[in-house]
């Protein structure tokens, strides 16, 4: 098993911008409820440019799962990542959206895994599937 990041990128038809917007703002149009704490009280994903990243779900029960730490809507976020694992042990989600021709590669690593944690990692095998909601949504 490994403790390399986990690659996933795409190409969205949108400017970087809305790329970023697409990702951000309207994650909880294109999150897979399944990827949850609750799946069928799944709502939405409320996401504070200076803190926490919630999934919110019916009678707005909150959990956080991650912490924006890098927001920069002209083409980067990054965040401590614990969905799935210890809170005390976050990864790191880093995105980065990038011009190319008439639309935006979108490049997400998730890296920071520590020793002891290879069969966490080897359960997100998610995020290809993640991004090709996520382009549809914004396409």
């Amino acid at each position: 098993m490994s403790l390399d990041p986990v690659v996933a990128e795409i190409t969205v038809p949108v400017a970087p911008a809305l790329a970023f917007v697409g990702f951000t703002a309207q994650m909880g149009e294109w999150w897979d409820p399944m990827l949850s704490p609750d799946p069928p009280t799944f709502s939405s994903i409320a996401i504070d440019p200076n803190g926490p990243v919630e999934t919110v779900h019916d009678d707005d029960q909150r959990y956080t799962w991650g912490r924006v730490t890098t927001w920069d809507p002209l083409g980067h976020l990054v965040m401590d990542f614990w969905l799935g694992h210890d809170q005390a042990a976050p990864t790191r989600l880093d995105v980065r959206f990038t011009d190319e021709g008439s639309g935006t590669r979108v490049r997400l690593e998730h890296s920071g895994w520590a020793e002891g944690s290879e069969q966490v990692r080897a359960r997100y095998t998610h995020w290809d599937a993640l991004l090709q909601r996520y382009a549809t949504h914004v396409s």
